[in-house]
């Protein structure tokens, strides 16, 4: 049985935080969404980050912070609205905003990191002949 892909990752502390951001280093970018529990918009979004850790598995981590846990981190980044989203890289911010619109969360995942279909194409082309057939 395959192993199963990780998904979203909720980071409970500053410490996690860090090393997962150490840990992804400069080949993977981090998508960062600064939430809170009692945020209508935060909930909405969440089933669309879900999709987008699936899709990038192997090219971006996917985190969620909620900011009532985690106050040393939304502080660290200036978080005053909810959601507010990061994209980091090698522990560089390359971005960051605030809304829960889903086009620009994945209009902006593809403009940092590429998308969805430059990742399969760039995975079947590294599959045996065979294998790509049963695609």
């Amino acid at each position: 049985m395959a192993a199963m892909q990780k998904k979203v990752i909720v980071v409970d502390s500053k410490s996690y935080f860090d090393k997962l951001i150490d840990d992804a280093g400069a080949t993977q970018h981090v998508l960062v969404e600064f939430y809170a529990s009692w945020c209508g918009p935060c909930a909405m979004i969440g089933p669309r980050l879900e999709q987008l850790a699936l899709d990038y598995f192997g090219r971006m981590l996917v985190l969620k912070i909620d900011v009532d846990l985690n106050e040393d981190l939304a502080v660290q980044y200036e978080v005053n609205s909810m959601p507010t989203f990061l994209i980091i890289k090698n522990r560089v911010t390359l971005i960051q905003f605030v809304g829960s619109n889903v086009d620009r969360v994945v209009s902006t995942v593809e403009k940092f990191v590429g998308k969805v279909e430059d990742s399969k194409e760039h995975k079947s082309k590294d599959m045996p002949v065979l294998e790509r057939e049963k695609l």
